[in-house]
C-alpha cells in the first residue's frame, strides 16, 4: 500500500473542501468545528483573519487523518479519522502517519503549544508519543499524559428506533430568551462538569449564545424546567448533541432519554409522534444525516443507545459487543481521547 504523505491545507476554507466527502458521524468533532469557526470567522471581528493549522494525512487520494486548530475560537487540537478509513488504521501506520504529523506540525508551532489535542484514541496516543519521541531529541523534556479517555458515537435515521404511537408524557419545548432566567441555575451546574475555568459573566453569556441558537431544548416537570438538550457543530451533513443535563432529583425517570432522542428524530428529520408542538417547522441548520455524541463512558451510553445511538453493549466478561451500522456495517463507535501537557517542558543540559 502506499507510503502515507502529510500536507498542510492553505486555510480554514481548503480544510473544509478537502473534509466534505468524509463529512460522516466519526467527523463531526472536527468537520463540525471547521464550519463553526469558518461561520465565527465571517461574522465577527475578533475572529477574521486569525491563525489556524490545518493539516491532513494521505495514502493515494484518501484522507486519512485530520489535524486540526483553530486557536482564537477553540483552543483544543483536533485528530480524527474518516469512519470510511477506520479499517485501514493499523498501529504500523499510525505510528509512521503520527511521526509526518508531528514533523510539519513543528515547522509551524512549537511543541509547548500542541495541547490539548483530542479524538480518536488511538490516533492521538500515537500522536503524543511520537511528539514527545521527537522533542526529546531536540533536548526538551515535555511531559504529556491522557487526561480522559471517552466514547463516541453516531445515531441515523436507520439506527433509531421506531416511533412509539402514543403522546409523550414529557412536555419538551424549544427554549427561548424568557426560558434563561429559569435556565441560569440548571446550566451553572452543567459547566462545573466542563473542563476549564470560566466566571459566572462567561457561563451566563455561553448560555445567552445556546438559547439564541435555536437548538436547545428544555423538559419541563409540572411547569418547572427540570432538564435541558443543546445540539451544536452543524456541518451540512451531521451534527452533535452537545450538551445534556437533568436536574439530580429528576434522573433516572427517562427524561434524558425522551429529550435526546426527540431532538434526535427532529434533526434527521423523521416523524415525531407527540411532540408536534415541541418541534414545528424543519430545524434550523437543515435535515442532517448523522447525529454525534461523546459519552464519558459505556456507561453513560446506555440511555443514548436506547435513544439510536450505535453505542455497543458491554458484557459480563468485559467485552463490547454491538454497536453496529445497519446501513455500512461497520462499527458505529469509537473510543476517544484528550492529552494535554501536564507540566511546563524544559531544556535539557548537559
Amino acid at each position: 500500500m502506499e507510503n502515507p504523505r502529510c500536507i498542510r491545507f492553505a486555510n480554514i476554507e481548503a480544510a473544509i473542501e478537502a473534509t466534505a466527502p468524509y463529512d460522516d458521524g466519526f467527523m463531526n468533532f472536527c468537520v463540525g468545528a471547521l464550519h463553526d469557526h469558518l461561520r465565527k470567522s465571517l461574522e465577527e471581528e475578533q475572529f477574521k483573519n486569525t491563525e489556524g493549522y490545518f493539516f491532513g494525512v494521505y495514502r493515494s487520494d484518501d484522507l486519512e487523518l485530520i489535524l486540526a486548530l483553530h486557536a482564537a475560537y477553540d483552543p483544543t487540537w483536533r485528530l480524527l479519522c474518516p469512519h470510511s478509513r477506520q479499517d485501514f488504521l493499523t498501529s504500523a501506520f499510525l505510528e509512521l502517519a503520527a511521526g509526518l504529523l508531528v514533523d510539519n506540525l513543528l515547522e509551524y508551532v512549537k511543541p509547548q503549544a500542541v495541547s490539548p489535542i483530542f479524538g480518536h484514541k488511538a490516533a492521538v496516543d500515537a500522536f503524543a508519543m511520537a511528539l514527545m519521541a521527537r522533542v526529546t531529541t531536540q533536548g526538551i523534556d515535555l511531559n504529556m499524559e491522557r487526561l480522559v479517555t471517552t466514547i463516541s458515537s453516531y445515531a441515523t435515521r436507520d439506527s433509531i428506533p421506531p416511533s412509539l404511537n402514543t403522546l409523550s408524557t414529557h412536555a419538551i419545548a424549544l427554549a427561548t430568551a424568557d426560558d434563561f432566567e429559569e435556565l441560569v441555575p440548571l446550566y451553572l451546574d452543567f459547566s462545573t462538569f466542563v473542563p476549564g475555568t470560566r466566571t459566572r459573566e462567561e457561563d451566563e453569556a455561553r448560555l445567552r449564545t445556546v438559547i439564541a441558537s435555536q437548538l436547545t431544548w428544555v423538559c419541563r416537570v409540572d411547569g418547572s424546567i427540570v432538564a435541558f438538550v443543546h445540539l451544536g457543530r452543524p456541518s451540512p451533513k451531521t451534527i452533535a448533541v452537545r450538551n445534556v443535563y437533568v436536574l439530580p432529583a429528576y434522573r433516572r425517570k427517562g427524561i434524558a432519554e425522551a429529550i435526546v432522542g426527540a431532538t434526535t428524530r427532529y434533526v434527521l428529520g423523521v416523524q415525531l409522534v407527540g411532540y408536534e408542538d415541541a418541534f414545528v417547522g424543519p430545524p434550523a441548520v437543515g435535515v442532517k444525516d448523522f447525529v454525534y455524541i461523546n459519552a464519558v463512558d459505556i456507561a453513560a451510553s446506555r440511555v443514548y443507545r436506547r435513544a439510536g445511538f450505535l453505542f455497543p453493549e458491554q458484557m459480563a466478561d468485559g467485552e463490547e459487543r454491538g454497536g453496529i451500522d445497519p446501513t455500512s456495517g461497520k462499527k458505529g463507535w469509537i473510543y476517544s481521547a484528550l492529552w494535554s501537557i501536564t507540566k511546563p517542558s524544559t531544556e535539557q543540559t548537559a
